[in-house]
């Protein structure tokens, strides 16, 4: 039976702080799987896989591709797939390929690994025993419209990701949730900075040009209800 590791890497994309159970599972695997050329390429020279066969899993890979790349992974006994950062699969593509690969009767097994959803709930100081995490919002203006209103009407504190340069717009978007929040920016990097708040004033803080990787999280509780807290 062909082995695939799903492995959580450093969320900073820093390979030099690569475990060392994770960097002996990668030299035992005949096939390293990642998202891009540059991202991968520092992968396996940071822990040594240089000489690994390596292929790509990316949002723009296709079916046929994910059907080929199942193949190549039969070749192998152990395969790799780790992300640009952070853990695989979860807002972040191949979830669909894994799920071929249990369907084709490989063994899944995960290599826990950080992940920035759980680094942005830890540093906001609001309550998470429940959560939801609602990834990205679409693009489509009326999806998008309709998401923003799910986000407001949620009853448990929620967690969003957007790509770095639309930071203002979803913000923009949030300003009417009366709700306390928290944005991060660079999470687990040395300039990491968190701004809490309302989102008025969380907008009237971070600086206008920003744009770096950032996650928000939105506490379940109304914001004059925590005021009284």
């Amino acid at each position: 039976m062909q082995i695939i590791y799903v492995a959580g890497t450093d969320i900073t994309g820093d390979y030099s702080n690569t475990s060392p159970v994770l960097q002996e599972i990668a030299r035992s695997c005949g096939l390293i799987i990642g998202e891009d050329r540059r991202n991968l390429g520092r992968f396996v020279a940071g822990t040594g896989v240089r000489d690994t066969e390596q292929m790509f899993l990316n949002e723009h890979s296709l079916d046929r591709e994910k059907e080929f790349l199942l193949e190549v992974c039969g070749e192998h006994e152990k395969s790799l797939l780790i992300s640009d950062a952070g853990t695989p699969c979860v807002a972040d593509p191949g979830y669909d390929f894994i799920n071929m690969a249990w369907k084709a009767g490989c063994e899944i097994i995960s290599i826990p690994g950080p992940s920035s959803i759980t680094a942005a709930l830890s540093v906001s100081g609001y309550l998470a025993e429940s959560f939801h995490f609602m990834g990205f919002p679409p693009k489509d203006n009326d999806q998008r419209k309709k998401f923003i209103d799910r986000v407001h009407n949620h009853k448990d504190t929620v967690v969003l990701m957007e790509r770095p340069y639309a930071v203002a717009q979803l913000m923009d978007e949030v300003a009417y949730i009366d709700k306390q929040m928290s944005l991060s920016f660079n999470l687990g990097m040395p300039d990491e900075k968190t701004y809490r708040g309302k989102a008025k004033d969380i907008i009237k803080a971070i600086p206008a040009d920003i744009k770096a990787p950032f996650v928000l999280v939105i506490s379940k509780k109304r914001y004059k209800e925590d005021k009284k807290k």
